[in-house]
């Protein structure tokens, strides 16, 4: 057995047994990762362009100076092709580490070209980094490996080869958290081994940054921005602020009375052995969806019946966190969000005609794994007069790194909705997930009529469409706010 034949049998057995530890990036390799569309399929989060994102060596997006490039020309089957990637990794070693992975493009020529991927049975052909450091020599396997294909929607990951052509990019990661930020890269090299050339016609390939969302910090997202909460420690008092139209943490015992029994109330809880459940302060609302069943939540704030007029514009935040039991396989559903179908259209199949209702609440997608963790994309569904067919829009949280809620975490989430001066397109729908905003909606119509207002909030967890839970599952909602200007996330210090 040669030496690379060897270090890769060892690293492939070695990799699969910290599979769940290494780092991810936000796009993967299976059937619902990245294609021409989508860096992240199942949880529908697009490119900022089609067919892929990158950043050249000159920090420039879909940049055409590579970090590293080779030109490849009569290469026999089974060739190694080595990319000397050190510019690039030395890069991200500036912070610390954390990358999207490898973007590699046909530059020039007019050939395709088939590079062994990781997903192949010999260890000894898949896709290598090799790198010396000043602490240590890696030789490291792809975590994810796929290419995105024009002529087709799917993603591509899974397959035995990368095709690599002009058209046809490849995308490759590799977990790096080994690594410590003071190691000097002193050489790195990525090794493609080729497993079919279509003809002797030359392919020049660059290799650049994979970048999938706008990056303005280590976690993708701007700054947290601060809103009335800031200034009522963990929403103590908050309720007393004059743009404030209700606040609850549960903690009162006649909570119910400012709500309307939509015939599913949650439970008020302040402990739960179940679902490796922690309270974020003090008591919390528990969300049951039995099994066989659709319901989960169903209760609703009334802004009339709670002394208020009906507002044409409003925010309102809380703080959501899915039990260990979530885990939605067979459908999406309905979260909290505004309405004011008044009990005539806007949900249901109920189709607005701009006089009768409409509504703009969450969306769950089905849940999806990176390693072993559940996460679940969510999103708006929208009854609004642009919607095509009987039922809503589904919108999902896509701006900057998008909405992918983990297990067992608690997240708040902020929906803002101005409705629209009837005749014109000027609706807002926004909303703001750990004070960051990860998605805007402008130009909308929700009315042609200005009797339409915001009636409520409408607090629902639903699953389907019409399919039942195949099993039980919990979530858990706290701190809710109501107001006339932004809230953001509660001040914890």
């Amino acid at each position: 057995m040669n030496k690379r034949k060897f270090v890769s049998v060892f690293l492939s057995m070695f990799l699969v047994s910290i599979a769940s530890q290494v780092n991810a990036a936000s796009w993967d390799d299976g059937p619902g990762g990245a294609s021409r569309d989508y860096y992240n399929r199942a949880a529908k989060l697009p490119w900022d362009k089609k067919m892929g994102d990158w950043q050249d060596a000159k920090g420039n997006s879909w940049g055409d100076v590579p970090f590293a490039s080779e030109s490849i020309v009569s290469q026999p089957v089974g060739a190694t092709v080595r990319f000397n990637v050190a510019s690039l990794i030395n890069s991200w070693a500036k912070q610390g580490y954390d990358s999207e992975g490898f973007f590699l493009r046909g530059m020039s020529g007019n050939t395709s070209i088939k590079f062994y991927s990781s997903e192949f049975p010999d260890a000894a052909f898949r896709p290598l980094l090799v790198m010396t450091t000043s602490r240590s020599r890696y030789t490291l396997m792809p975590v994810a490996d796929t290419y995105l294909s024009a002529s087709t929607g799917r993603s591509l990951g899974g397959q035995e080869a990368l095709t690599l052509s002009k058209s046809s990019p490849a995308l490759i990661y590799f977990d790096l958290n080994d690594l410590k930020e003071d190691e000097v890269v002193l050489s790195a090299y990525l090794e493609l081994t080729i497993q079919k050339i279509y003809n002797s016609r030359l392919l020049e390939v660059g290799v650049f940054e994979v970048t999938p969302a706008p990056i303005s910090s280590s976690t993708g997202y701007v700054a947290v921005e601060k809103g009335l909460a800031s200034t009522y420690l963990w929403d103590r008092g908050i309720n007393k602020d004059s743009a404030i139209y209700y606040a609850t943490g549960f903690e009162q015992s006649n909570w119910k009375q400012h709500w309307t029994d939509g015939g599913k109330m949650g439970q008020v809880i302040d402990r739960d052995q179940a679902n490796q459940y922690q309270p974020l302060s003090g008591k919390a609302l528990s969300a049951v969806l039995p099994e066989g069943e659709r319901m989960g939540l169903n209760q609703r704030f009334k802004f009339a019946r709670n002394g208020f007029s009906e507002p044409e514009e409003a925010y309102f935040r809380y703080y959501l966190r899915l039990g260990d039991n979530w885990d939605q396989t067979i459908s999406s559903g309905k979260m909290p969000g505004f309405a004011g179908t008044y009990n005539t259209a806007g949900w249901g199949g109920r189709k607005p005609n701009g006089e009768n209702g409409w509504s703009a609440r969450g969306l769950f997608l089905k849940t999806i794994r990176q390693g072993n963790e559940k996460i679940t994309p969510v999103g708006s569904y929208v009854y609004h007069l642009d919607q095509n067919g009987a039922f809503g829009s589904h919108w999902t949280w896509n701006k900057s790194r998008g909405a992918l809620l983990k297990n067992n975490q608690w997240y708040c989430i902020e929906q803002y909705v101005k409705l629209n001066t009837p005749g014109e397109s000027d609706g807002i729908l926004k909303v703001w997930l750990d004070g960051h905003e990860v998605f805007e909606k402008t130009e909308m119509q929700f009315r042609t009529s200005s009797t339409l207002k915001i009636e409520e909030v409408w607090m629902n967890i639903y699953h389907g469409g019409m399919d039942r839970a195949v099993k039980e599952q919990t979530a858990y909602i706290d701190n809710f706010v109501v107001a006339k200007k932004y809230i953001g996330p509660i001040a914890k210090e």
